[in-house]
């Protein structure tokens, strides 16, 4: 093949104002600095084989007619090669490429182009000529089964159910500006065919069954005529309309105009409230509310008989507002939904999350945590209905039975109250329940109302008092407790210091109660210098932030004497 320095220079198309400098360039084509004129560029063209004219005696010409002869040898040794290598490729493989072309153009009089497509069914590539007379283009042959390609039948497209949907009347009727088609073919305006009684006649037979009044087959597709898609994949059904596209609930969850007029419109309210997923109710983490406190029972200033008596328990008290359990001081704990589905939506009840006698401490635990699948070894023991605070205790309490009766709630009990007879009756009643490991008695004033404090219609009895103090220290153990906790430095209400570490569990001494943290402690009695007497830690106190001490007349201890 002939240099690029053996042939002559072609004229810069920028001429005087190329500035490029790279020698290659400068080879390649003619510029203004070369000693070659334009006269002899222009009239010494590259000619091809057919072109040669052999009489010529001009020595430059018949050097060009070696070239160009070398040139056109060498060319159809490469035409040859390229087809062997097209026919070598299309038996080997069976995939299809786009058509490449090469377009060679080497005189004004002559057309060069090569197809190089490696399409199977195309045979062998060859190169084809064309004159400047002739310009049609090159036609492919019929496409024919290659190899590796299936003749077997392919799947049915899916199907396409053309609809001419129902045209409503634009709510803006005369004063309507749009002049799209798409707006046109949904609504009807004035001067239009379609009359209202005909769109009310429709709108009052459209979808007046759950069963759709158009099937749409699995994998199909309606064509709304006004350029609208429907589509069901499995039991999703879409649409392409903007009221659709723009909704942000899960596309099983929405709908559309569309669809309600093809499937119907109770049809897609079925289909809609079926697949909506029932969303959470915010609950406040707090509220304000005041509960019934008690007083202590004083056996010199109350007389039992006729008054209402219930084990007093051990748990954690619990207000109950139709949606959530609620702390004393208004504190949310979130129970979850098994644990809640069959208490009342519309009366409030007053009781206690109780997991059983000598259980405080993890009944505390399970109540913190939200949701915990611990809720199940616990239950709400109900004993009050604040909501009906001004009706008698009795009437209260018969309210909360006939629901517990008819519901039987599977986590929640009533707490059955049992009517006192005598001093000797109630007295019979604590020894009962301390012997089981009961904490003392409730006694409630009969025809009582509900008031949301401190009153002394409600009255608690206990063989051993408790208290809340302050956590102020923690001091080490001994023994197996070195190198932990071994008790509690605690402060209470009235100054005075003491400490606590009977009760404790490995899991308090491991990770204590935090210096400022309410507890609550049990004691039989108090010494002379206002001590506790044997105190035990009962636990973490959630609904207080102060420390309170028992209500109790010092005795007299074997060490003051």
């Amino acid at each position: 093949m002939a240099t690029a320095a053996s042939l002559p220079k072609k004229r810069c198309e920028f001429w005087d104002k190329c500035y490029r400098k790279n020698k290659q360039h400068l080879e390649e084509f003619l510029h203004p600095a070369d000693t070659q004129n334009v006269g002899e560029f222009e009239k010494k063209k590259p000619r091809l084989v057919h072109d040669i004219s052999v009489g010529d005696d001009d020595t430059d010409d018949h050097s060009t007619y070696k070239t160009q002869t070398n040139f056109a040898t060498k060319r159809k040794a490469d035409e040859n090669r390229t087809d062997a290598k097209v026919a070598e490729s299309t038996a080997s493989t069976s995939f299809h490429s786009p058509s490449k072309m090469a377009r060679v153009e080497d005189s004004d009089e002559e057309k060069i182009i090569v197809d190089f497509s490696k399409k199977n069914n195309a045979g062998s590539n060859k190169a084809e000529r064309k004159t400047n007379t002739a310009d049609s283009k090159v036609s492919p042959k019929p496409a024919e089964t290659g190899a590796g390609i299936s003749t077997n039948a392919t799947a049915a497209a899916p199907q396409v159910i053309q609809y001419v949907s129902k045209k409503e009347k634009c709510k803006y009727w005369e004063k309507c500006y749009q002049t799209n088609k798409a707006h046109k073919d949904e609504f009807y305006h004035p001067g239009d065919d379609i009359s209202a009684t005909d769109d009310a006649e429709n709108k009052m037979t459209r979808g007046q069954a759950k069963a759709p009044q158009n099937d749409i087959p699995d994998g199909s597709s309606v064509q709304f005529d006004s350029g609208y898609t429907l589509k069901r994949e499995g039991d999703i059904y879409s649409c392409t309309c903007k009221g659709f596209l723009i909704q942000r609930a899960p596309i099983n969850e929405r709908t559309c105009k569309h669809l309600k007029e093809y499937l119907g419109d109770q049809h897609e309210k079925a289909r809609v409230e079926k697949n909506t997923k029932p969303k959470k109710a915010h609950i406040s983490s707090h509220i304000n509310i005041n509960l019934l406190l008690a007083h202590k029972y004083d056996e010199k200033a109350t007389d039992p008989r006729g008054w209402w008596i219930s084990e007093k328990l051990d748990g954690v008290r619990a207000f109950w507002n139709g949606r959530c359990f609620y702390s004393r001081l208004g504190n949310a704990f979130y129970a979850p939904e098994w644990f809640t589905k069959d208490l009342p939506k519309d009366i409030h009840l007053d009781g206690e999350l109780f997991g059983g006698r000598g259980q405080f401490q993890s009944t505390v635990s399970i109540v913190k945590t939200a949701e915990s699948p611990k809720w199940k070894d616990i239950k709400y023991y109900v004993f009050d209905a604040p909501h009906m605070g001004k009706e008698t205790f009795e009437k209260r309490m018969n309210v909360i039975k006939e629901y517990f009766e008819e519901q039987e709630p599977k986590f929640a009990v009533f707490v059955e109250q049992t009517k006192c007879k005598s001093k000797e009756h109630l007295d019979e009643k604590l020894t009962r329940v301390l012997n089981i490991g009961g904490e003392g008695l409730m006694i409630r004033k009969p025809n009582s109302v509900y008031e949301p404090t401190r009153s002394k219609t409600l009255l608690k009895i206990k063989k051993f008092y408790d208290a809340e103090a302050i956590v102020i220290g923690h001091e080490r153990g001994k023994g197996v407790n070195q190198h932990r906790c071994g008790a509690l430095r605690c402060r209470m209400a009235c100054g005075k210091e003491f400490s606590v570490g009977s009760g404790m569990t490995d899991k308090n001494r491991n990770n204590p109660p935090k210096i400022g943290s309410i507890i609550t402690y049990r004691f039989q009695e108090l010494s002379n210098s206002g001590s506790p007497r044997f105190p035990t830690f009962v636990g973490i106190r959630l609904d207080k932030t102060e420390p309170e001490d028992a209500e109790i007349r010092p005795v007299l201890d074997e060490k003051d004497t």
